[in-house]
């Protein structure tokens, strides 16, 4: 196996070397990335087999409590919603 000439390589090699030397141009302003309002998760409405009376009463007010955090989550997510559009109409009139 024959060895080549090192110096063709260190000669292919100078200019990546000077290369290196130049200034970076500059990089772009970093870009704001808006995520948006919350994920919505679904509701699940509770199981229901009352025997009593007292099971009744027992699963109206699971019932209540399911109903409530799925209100919360939508009360969230409309205020959320309100805001951005708030936001959009303003910069949009700003931009005119």
């Amino acid at each position: 196996m024959k060895i080549l000439p090192l110096k063709h390589g260190l000669t292919a090699l100078c200019p990546l070397l000077l290369a290196s030397c130049t200034s970076a141009p500059t990089s772009p302003p970093p870009q704001i990335i808006y995520v948006g309002c919350p994920l919505v998760s679904p509701c699940p409405i509770p199981g229901s087999q009352p025997k009593n009376n007292g099971d009744l009463s027992a699963d109206v007010r699971q019932l209540e409590a399911a109903l409530l955090t799925c209100g919360l989550q939508v009360d969230t997510i409309k205020q959320c919603q309100e805001t951005q559009r708030v936001k959009t109409h303003s910069t949009a009139t700003t931009a005119d």
